[in-house]
């Protein structure tokens, strides 16, 4: 299947906005007013000094009716690693914080995927959204022009605070720079304290036309669990990224679940974060791998991390329901010759383990061309694949199963 998304509700839509080069037609708008109130249509602009005292008059009126009222963030934005946006959305959804028919909307920025939505049904907990890179509260978002009621209430929301300003800017309709000095010397002279010293930022994520002010509310290390890891290894899997296959696969406790090449244990760790009475199993052939795997994966009580062979695993027959697994890059790790080999000969083992109903696996891999070859010859099932990027580097999520019987 191919990973490219496809056209749905949920495909990148900016947010609100007008365009600023279309003018409205007042009239119109002003009749459809009365029609829908019962009152009268508004009477001609007036001219001349009569008619600026009216203005400033309406102006002042509308300012006071607003004063009384506390600003409320606008909403939610969640990032994943790039190719991972729908995947979180299916989390979010999957955790009910985003009812079916909610809006949410899919963007793409240069090094994350970005979900924006305008409500969520709760505060996600630290257990949730665990294939979320960090996760922000929108306090004002819009499409082509900040506006003065934008800086009014981001100035609200901001009061009190001290924080540092971080525009990003995606495609060509904003300047980052000219963008951060506009923004500064408005929110200044409404009295927000912006320091570039300060620890926390205020981050403003500008994607084509759109823009989102948000303030951080958690990042990936602040995720439920994660704070047990006691060693890291260099190359080692980001939490997010394995924990978004684990989310593909949908563990749960009655599962024996095995990474055949477990590293550093994040795969299995991520899926324990799931499904915490699932049995787990790691294998490595790098003894320092195993250590830090071990250290990793104390406080799983269910948790076995043995030296050994992905090719030859000291596991009965049928024994195992759900295979996570990190194959070794071509390019950081052998060629694309011995990883054919490879791929063939851990499926080969993959296959062995597979409990006949219920079995499914999630593997990363560099090159899903060799691992579909891989596992047409050893009689596993692609279910699909999504192309992502780890690292700077080109990957992709392949979801096997077992063929149906018969």
């Amino acid at each position: 299947m191919s990973s490219k998304p496809p056209r749905t509700k949920d495909r990148a839509r900016p947010g609100p906005g007008k365009d600023s080069g279309r003018k409205p037609n007042r009239g119109k708008t002003a009749a459809k007013s009365a029609a829908r109130t019962g009152g009268p249509a508004a009477a001609p602009k007036a001219h001349g000094a009569a008619a600026h005292k009216a203005q400033r008059a309406t102006a002042h009126k509308a300012k006071s009716a607003g004063a009384g009222k506390t600003a409320q963030p606008a909403g939610w934005v969640v990032r994943a690693a790039p190719g991972l946006g729908r995947t979180l959305l299916a989390e979010l959804r999957h955790a009910r914080l985003l009812g079916q028919n909610d809006r949410a909307d899919l963007l793409w920025q240069r090094n994350h995927d970005l979900l924006f939505a305008p409500r969520l049904a709760r505060t996600p907990a630290a257990t949730e959204l665990r294939s979320a890179e960090d996760m922000h509260r929108c306090l004002v978002y819009g499409r082509y022009k900040v506006s003065d009621s934008q800086l009014e209430r981001l100035a609200q929301l901001l009061q009190g605070q001290r924080r540092r300003l971080v525009v990003t800017a995606d495609g060509r309709h904003f300047n980052r720079h000219d963008l951060a000095r506009f923004l500064g010397r408005e929110l200044s002279a409404r009295g927000v304290k912006l320091d570039e010293a300060a620890n926390t930022p205020l981050l403003v994520f500008c994607i084509e036309q759109a823009y989102y002010a948000c303030v951080p509310v958690r990042d990936a290390d602040q995720t439920a669990g994660r704070d047990r890891r006691q060693v890291e290894r260099e190359g080692s899997l980001p939490p997010p990224i394995a924990a978004a296959m684990a989310f593909m696969t949908r563990p749960v406790d009655d599962d024996t679940i095995l990474d055949p090449v477990c590293g550093s244990g994040t795969l299995l760790a991520e899926a324990g974060g799931y499904a915490p009475g699932a049995r787990l199993i790691g294998t490595d052939q790098d003894l320092q791998a195993v250590k830090t795997a071990r250290r990793n994966l104390k406080s799983f009580d269910t948790a076995q991390v043995e030296h050994a062979d992905a090719r030859a695993l000291d596991l009965p027959d049928a024994s195992v329901s759900l295979v996570l697994a990190n194959l070794p890059f071509g390019k950081q790790y052998g060629d694309v010759a011995e990883n054919r080999s490879l791929y063939a000969e851990v499926l080969q083992e993959v296959r062995r383990v597979a409990t006949p109903r219920g079995f499914r696996a999630a593997l990363l891999v560099s090159d899903r061309r060799l691992l579909r070859d891989a596992a047409r010859q050893t009689g596993l099932r692609v279910r699909h694949d999504t192309a992502i990027r780890v690292r700077g580097e080109d990957a992709a999520i392949v979801l096997l199963d077992l063929p149906a019987a018969g």
